[in-house]
Protein backbone atom coordinates (compact mmCIF):
# COMPACT_ATOMS: atom_id res chain seq x y z
CA UNK A 1 0.00 0.00 0.00
CA UNK A 2 2.89 2.37 0.56
CA UNK A 3 4.73 1.82 -3.03
CA UNK A 4 1.21 2.62 -3.91
CA UNK A 5 0.79 5.72 -2.32
CA UNK A 6 4.36 6.55 -4.28
CA UNK A 7 3.01 5.70 -7.74
CA UNK A 8 -0.05 7.50 -7.65
CA UNK A 9 1.76 10.52 -6.16
CA UNK A 10 0.01 10.60 -2.94
CA UNK A 11 3.47 10.54 -1.21
CA UNK A 12 6.55 11.68 -2.76
CA UNK A 13 9.22 9.56 -2.81
CA UNK A 14 12.15 7.57 -4.83
CA UNK A 15 12.13 4.49 -7.72
CA UNK A 16 13.91 2.94 -4.77
CA UNK A 17 10.61 3.29 -2.20
CA UNK A 18 8.41 1.09 -5.00
CA UNK A 19 11.13 -1.61 -5.18
CA UNK A 20 11.64 -2.07 -1.70
CA UNK A 21 7.67 -3.04 -1.60
CA UNK A 22 7.87 -5.15 -4.25
CA UNK A 23 10.48 -7.02 -2.59
CA UNK A 24 8.21 -7.03 0.68
CA UNK A 25 5.44 -8.99 -1.48
CA UNK A 26 8.33 -10.85 -2.74
CA UNK A 27 9.40 -11.89 0.80
CA UNK A 28 6.33 -13.02 1.65
CA UNK A 29 5.40 -15.37 -1.19
CA UNK A 30 8.97 -17.10 -0.65
CA UNK A 31 7.00 -18.19 2.74
CA UNK A 32 4.74 -20.30 0.51
CA UNK A 33 7.68 -21.10 -2.03
CA UNK A 34 10.90 -23.80 -2.48
CA UNK A 35 14.18 -22.59 -2.67
CA UNK A 36 14.52 -22.71 -6.26
CA UNK A 37 11.00 -20.82 -7.30
CA UNK A 38 11.49 -18.62 -4.30
CA UNK A 39 15.34 -17.52 -5.78
CA UNK A 40 14.33 -17.02 -9.20
CA UNK A 41 11.15 -14.44 -7.58
CA UNK A 42 14.16 -12.83 -5.83
CA UNK A 43 16.09 -12.55 -8.84
CA UNK A 44 13.10 -11.25 -10.98
CA UNK A 45 12.30 -8.16 -8.76
CA UNK A 46 15.89 -7.46 -8.64
CA UNK A 47 16.05 -7.17 -11.92
CA UNK A 48 12.71 -5.07 -11.77
CA UNK A 49 14.22 -3.30 -9.95
CA UNK A 50 17.42 -2.60 -11.95
CA UNK A 51 15.61 -1.93 -15.22
CA UNK A 52 13.09 0.73 -13.28
CA UNK A 53 16.97 2.34 -12.35
CA UNK A 54 17.72 2.21 -15.82
CA UNK A 55 14.67 4.28 -16.64
CA UNK A 56 15.25 7.11 -13.91
CA UNK A 57 19.07 7.07 -14.96
CA UNK A 58 17.76 8.18 -18.62
CA UNK A 59 16.25 11.06 -17.10
CA UNK A 60 19.12 11.36 -14.09
CA UNK A 61 16.37 11.44 -11.43
CA UNK A 62 15.34 8.97 -8.78
CA UNK A 63 12.37 10.78 -7.68
CA UNK A 64 9.05 9.78 -8.98
CA UNK A 65 7.49 13.27 -8.99
CA UNK A 66 10.82 14.19 -11.13
CA UNK A 67 10.05 11.55 -13.49
CA UNK A 68 6.48 12.41 -13.77
CA UNK A 69 6.86 16.01 -14.36
CA UNK A 70 10.23 15.28 -17.15
CA UNK A 71 7.37 13.05 -19.15
CA UNK A 72 4.67 15.74 -18.52
CA UNK A 73 7.09 18.03 -20.27
CA UNK A 74 8.96 15.98 -23.00
CA UNK A 75 7.15 12.50 -23.50
CA UNK A 76 7.45 9.27 -22.00
CA UNK A 77 10.70 7.84 -21.62
CA UNK A 78 10.35 4.73 -24.22
CA UNK A 79 9.19 7.88 -27.19
CA UNK A 80 12.04 10.64 -26.07
CA UNK A 81 15.25 10.72 -28.23
CA UNK A 82 18.33 10.62 -29.02
CA UNK A 83 17.54 7.48 -30.84
CA UNK A 84 20.23 5.45 -29.17
CA UNK A 85 18.51 6.55 -25.39
CA UNK A 86 15.36 5.79 -26.55
CA UNK A 87 16.18 2.24 -27.22
CA UNK A 88 18.08 1.47 -24.50
CA UNK A 89 14.96 2.39 -22.28
CA UNK A 90 12.86 -0.06 -24.39
CA UNK A 91 15.28 -2.62 -23.96
CA UNK A 92 14.84 -1.70 -20.06
CA UNK A 93 11.32 -1.44 -20.42
CA UNK A 94 10.99 -5.14 -21.83
CA UNK A 95 13.08 -6.38 -19.43
CA UNK A 96 11.02 -5.62 -16.67
CA UNK A 97 8.28 -6.87 -18.28
CA UNK A 98 9.62 -10.15 -18.56
CA UNK A 99 10.88 -10.06 -15.12
CA UNK A 100 7.49 -9.18 -13.84
CA UNK A 101 5.57 -12.09 -15.97
CA UNK A 102 8.30 -14.51 -14.15
CA UNK A 103 7.58 -12.63 -10.83
CA UNK A 104 4.06 -13.15 -11.34
CA UNK A 105 3.64 -16.77 -11.82
CA UNK A 106 4.56 -18.80 -8.53
CA UNK A 107 2.81 -19.12 -6.47
CA UNK A 108 0.24 -19.02 -8.84
CA UNK A 109 -3.31 -18.32 -7.02
CA UNK A 110 -5.96 -21.32 -6.76
CA UNK A 111 -8.87 -19.42 -5.19
CA UNK A 112 -11.05 -16.44 -5.92
CA UNK A 113 -9.27 -14.22 -3.14
CA UNK A 114 -5.72 -15.41 -4.51
CA UNK A 115 -6.71 -14.57 -8.24
CA UNK A 116 -8.26 -10.87 -6.76
CA UNK A 117 -5.01 -10.39 -4.62
CA UNK A 118 -2.31 -11.83 -7.42
CA UNK A 119 -4.28 -8.74 -9.90
CA UNK A 120 -3.49 -6.26 -7.42
CA UNK A 121 0.07 -7.07 -7.04
CA UNK A 122 -0.10 -7.52 -10.98
CA UNK A 123 -1.50 -3.74 -11.38
CA UNK A 124 1.06 -2.54 -8.53
CA UNK A 125 4.05 -3.89 -10.64
CA UNK A 126 2.50 -2.78 -13.90
CA UNK A 127 2.59 0.69 -12.44
CA UNK A 128 5.49 1.40 -11.65
CA UNK A 129 6.70 0.00 -14.91
CA UNK A 130 4.34 2.08 -16.38
CA UNK A 131 5.42 5.13 -14.46
CA UNK A 132 8.76 5.00 -14.96
CA UNK A 133 9.01 4.52 -18.77
CA UNK A 134 5.31 5.63 -20.14
CA UNK A 135 3.65 7.58 -18.43
CA UNK A 136 0.82 8.96 -20.68
CA UNK A 137 -1.46 11.19 -17.98
CA UNK A 138 0.64 13.28 -15.93
CA UNK A 139 1.34 15.20 -19.50
CA UNK A 140 -2.75 15.86 -19.24
CA UNK A 141 -3.25 17.04 -15.61
CA UNK A 142 -2.33 20.42 -16.43
CA UNK A 143 -4.66 21.04 -18.86
CA UNK A 144 -7.97 23.14 -18.82
CA UNK A 145 -10.43 21.04 -19.46
CA UNK A 146 -11.89 18.42 -17.24
CA UNK A 147 -12.26 16.52 -20.12
CA UNK A 148 -8.75 16.27 -21.45
CA UNK A 149 -8.00 15.78 -17.81
CA UNK A 150 -10.87 12.28 -18.10
CA UNK A 151 -9.61 10.99 -21.09
CA UNK A 152 -5.76 10.90 -20.05
CA UNK A 153 -6.44 9.36 -16.97
CA UNK A 154 -8.40 6.45 -18.42
CA UNK A 155 -5.47 6.56 -20.80
CA UNK A 156 -3.15 5.96 -18.14
CA UNK A 157 -5.37 3.36 -16.43
CA UNK A 158 -6.16 1.19 -19.51
CA UNK A 159 -2.38 0.82 -20.10
CA UNK A 160 -1.55 -0.28 -16.65
CA UNK A 161 -4.06 -2.63 -16.83
CA UNK A 162 -3.14 -3.65 -20.67
CA UNK A 163 0.46 -4.53 -19.29
CA UNK A 164 -0.44 -6.33 -16.48
CA UNK A 165 -3.23 -8.18 -18.13
CA UNK A 166 -0.43 -9.44 -20.83
CA UNK A 167 1.80 -9.92 -17.60
CA UNK A 168 -0.83 -12.29 -15.38
CA UNK A 169 -1.65 -14.08 -19.28
CA UNK A 170 1.85 -15.25 -19.77
CA UNK A 171 2.56 -15.63 -16.06
CA UNK A 172 -0.46 -18.56 -16.42
CA UNK A 173 1.68 -20.26 -19.30
CA UNK A 174 4.44 -20.08 -17.81
CA UNK A 175 2.99 -21.08 -14.36
CA UNK A 176 2.26 -24.60 -15.81
CA UNK A 177 5.80 -25.28 -16.60
CA UNK A 178 8.67 -26.31 -14.31
CA UNK A 179 10.38 -24.27 -12.44
CA UNK A 180 13.81 -24.54 -13.86
CA UNK A 181 12.43 -23.03 -17.37
CA UNK A 182 11.76 -19.87 -15.31
CA UNK A 183 15.52 -19.86 -15.24
CA UNK A 184 15.70 -18.82 -18.99
CA UNK A 185 13.35 -15.92 -19.18
CA UNK A 186 15.37 -14.25 -15.97
CA UNK A 187 18.66 -14.76 -17.48
CA UNK A 188 17.06 -12.71 -20.86
CA UNK A 189 15.45 -10.00 -18.63
CA UNK A 190 18.91 -9.73 -16.27
CA UNK A 191 21.00 -9.57 -20.02
CA UNK A 192 18.27 -7.09 -21.51
CA UNK A 193 18.58 -4.65 -18.18
CA UNK A 194 22.60 -4.96 -18.53
CA UNK A 195 22.52 -4.22 -22.32
CA UNK A 196 20.22 -1.26 -21.97
CA UNK A 197 22.15 0.38 -19.04
CA UNK A 198 25.25 -0.15 -21.40
CA UNK A 199 23.86 1.60 -24.07
CA UNK A 200 22.44 4.40 -22.08
CA UNK A 201 25.42 4.92 -20.34
CA UNK A 202 27.60 4.73 -23.51
CA UNK A 203 25.20 7.20 -25.41
CA UNK A 204 25.60 10.22 -22.40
Amino acid sequence: MIALGYLLGFVEGPVVAVVGGLALITYGRGLLLERLPTAISGAAVAIIGGALGVGALRWEALDLGELRGVQAVLGPTLLVGPTQVAIAAGIAAGAAFLALVVWLCAPWPTTRAGYLWTGVEAGLAALAVVTVFFDPAESGLGGSGAGSVTAQLLRWAATVALVASAAGALAWLLSKRRALWRVIPVAAAGAGVVAGAALLTSAT
